[in-house]
């Protein structure tokens, strides 16, 4: 198992309520890029929220980040959640355009996945996003992406970096939920 992936699984089950700690077997997968820091922001009973900066940015100042959201008992599936996402961009947004929600299984867990594109939101920026939200047995989780930069128009493409889109792409490669107390979703060994 690589580094970042042990990092992440550490960061969201310490920061879980202890009797989540206790039954979860299951754990959040994924590469997190190099040198980023893992902040967390919220923590109750019902979620846990970590977020990921690039080195150098930080909750106030940001171009890019990584969101980890975990829900226990969460009976919410992958699809309403990315369309509360996209409902939200829309309502938030100037502009808003949302891809196709792709629905798949994950590590033979259900597992929903947008891309939203945001001209202006209410902080003057505009941004791009995206989002894989996955139904464990114990929990749904959400990864979120984020860029954010200069506002733009409709007709505009968001001026993020030229490489980004490949990046992203060999990241949500790396996002799973596996669990060692089932042979249907085996966790890396």
């Amino acid at each position: 198992m690589r580094p970042a992936i042990t990092l992440l699984t550490a960061l969201v089950l310490a920061t879980a309520p202890a009797a989540a700690q206790q039954q979860f077997g299951e754990r959040l997968l994924m590469n997190a890029p190099q040198g980023w820091n893992a902040f967390p922001v919220q923590r109750g009973e019902k979620m846990v929220i970590s977020r990921l900066f690039p080195p150098g940015e930080n909750e106030q100042q940001w171009t890019q980040s990584i969101t980890v959201q975990m829900y226990p008992g969460s009976e919410q599936s992958p699809r309403s959640f990315v369309e509360g996402i996209i409902s939200y961009s829309r309502d938030n947004c100037e502009a808003a355009g949302p891809g196709p929600v792709s629905e798949t299984m994950n590590n033979a867990y259900p597992s929903a996945t947008v891309t939203v594109t945001c001209t202006r939101g209410r902080s003057g920026m505009g941004g791009f996003a995206l989002v894989q939200a996955i139904r464990g047995r114990d929990a749904l989780y959400v990864v979120q992406r984020q860029w954010r930069g200069p506002a733009f128009g409709k007709d505009q493409a968001p001026a993020f970096p030229t490489n980004m889109l490949k990046e992203w792409g060999d990241f949500a490669k790396t996002v799973s939920v596996c669990d060692n107390r089932d042979s249907k979703h085996p966790c890396p060994r």
